[in-house]
């Protein structure tokens, strides 16, 4: 609704301001009485009541909403002065046609200021204060991890695999180390899973690291390969950009990760997600430039152009994948299967799936600032930030790494893109959620800034 109230604005804003010719032909009928300014005021009281009725005749604490209800009292009261008071709209439609420019002007940086407006703020509710890891009725919480970005779930389906995001740019000023971490679900502990390095089998050769050089893990992907062996991929943001690959194989009930090789990221790329294929290809999410500033972060975040694209790896070099396009690419699925490729465009508030072997957009799912994606055999699962840029300020400015702005977590039919259920929250113990992974009745969120993880029970 923000989206579409802010093209309305900005297209008054552009009608006024540049078309007063067309403006002056309608005064000019209004003056010799070819209208019917009590049927405009019946229809203005007409506009303003669905208006009120759309909000349910109440404020709120969406500023979308509220813009809505203000505009419906002002219908209204139009109406009625359209209706009681014809003489006054007659003199005042000549006020406004005598000084037309400084009329138009101001209403036209008012609506500009509006559409400006509904894209950078939408939540005016309160952001309490979360720092107690403690559960509330809705949310039961897992202390002791750092922002868990993305999950995998492990094949003997009792570990959740955990990439414990260290930062990227603009939001950190340089990429950070993080750490890898296993949930054991029968317990709900945190583990630190053994990591052992062998030879660069799997990635590129001229991709090399040191068992000192740590990680900083971002997206996250686990799959069965041709041969039977399980490998996991990471985007990794440190200390250097690659994507690193793994074999999970499991020890006397323990999960063991041997490296078995990396790939560099290319200089002009930046990625945030990964997708495996059997043969040990892959796709990768390059969200924008590296040296993006958080002026032009904000900027894209706006107005929502494109910023970056999907590569694909052979083993011998990237390349682009036709029509992945879109304003920071986030979470990537493979329908390996399908040959379907579905693509999470953060800053662009949508969900795309790209049909691999025709290179074609077939079908967009819209949902605000989705993260990563959970692809079940009949779901998507995605993450929805309920609100805006701007309305993270208060959050950053407390210095907490938590934020108890509200989210909503989505469930669509993997085929039809239908959404099939809404799981939404406001004012609880947990924030800024990136993944939400479903096992039997209970989902696992993660988050990308936060001391903890999360779950809800489905009822």
């Amino acid at each position: 609704m923000n989206e579409i109230l802010a093209i309305i604005f900005l297209l008054f804003a552009v009608i006024i301001s540049f078309s007063k010719k067309l403006m002056l032909i309608g005064f000019q009928l209004f003056f010799d009485k070819q209208i019917n300014l009590k049927l405009i005021g019946l229809l203005a009281l007409i506009i303003g009541g669905l208006l009120l009725y759309a909000v349910d005749f109440s404020w709120s604490d969406r500023i979308w909403k509220n813009t809505l209800f203000v505009f419906g009292v002002i219908s209204i009261l139009r109406g009625l002065i359209a209706i009681f008071f014809e003489n006054l709209v007659y003199k005042f439609a000549k006020i406004f046609s005598n000084n037309y420019y400084k009329f138009s002007i101001t209403l036209s940086v008012l609506f500009l200021s509006l559409a400006l407006l509904m894209v950078s703020r939408d939540y005016l509710g309160p952001v309490k204060n979360i720092d107690d890891c403690v559960s509330d009725e809705l949310i039961t919480i897992y202390c002791e991890f750092t922002n868990p970005e993305d999950i995998a779930l492990l094949p003997d389906n009792e570990f959740l695999l955990l990439s414990e995001f260290g930062g990227i740019r603009p939001y950190e000023e340089k990429d950070g180390q993080g750490a890898f971490a296993l949930l054991r679900l029968k317990d709900n502990k945190r583990i630190n899973p053994k990591i052992i390095f062998s030879k660069n089998t799997w990635g590129d050769p001229k991709c090399t690291r040191t068992p000192d050089d740590g990680f900083g893990p971002h997206g996250i992907d686990l799959v069965t390969r041709a041969d039977g062996s399980i490998q996991v991929g990471f985007v990794n943001h440190y200390p250097f950009e690659s994507i690193e690959f793994f074999e999970l194989n499991q020890n006397d009930a323990k999960w063991e990760m041997t490296w078995r090789g990396c790939v560099n990221t290319p200089k002009h790329n930046y990625f945030n997600d990964l997708s495996i294929r059997r043969d040990g290809t892959f796709y990768a999410s390059h969200m924008y430039k590296r040296s993006i500033t958080i002026n032009e972060w904000l900027s894209a975040a706006l107005f929502k152009y494109a910023t970056g694209y999907v590569v694909k790896w052979d083993k011998e070099s990237f390349t682009k994948v036709p029509n992945s396009d879109g304003s920071q690419p986030n979470g990537i699925g493979l329908d390996e299967t399908n040959e379907l490729l579905y693509i999470n465009h953060n800053l662009g508030d949508k969900l795309e799936v790209v049909d691999l072997i025709n290179n074609q957009v077939i079908g967009t799912y819209r949902i605000n600032s989705p993260d990563n994606m959970i692809i079940t055999d009949d779901s998507i699962w995605l993450t929805s930030l309920d609100h805006e840029t701007l309305d993270a300020l208060p959050c950053a400015e407390s210095g907490s790494i938590n934020c108890s702005l509200p989210f909503s977590i989505h469930e669509i039919d993997r085929v039809t893109l239908e959404r099939k259920n809404l799981y939404s929250f406001q004012e609880t113990v947990f924030g800024f959620p990136t993944t939400a992974y479903p096992i039997n009745k209970t989902v696992y969120i993660g988050s990308f800034h936060s001391d903890r993880m999360a779950s809800f029970t489905l009822d």
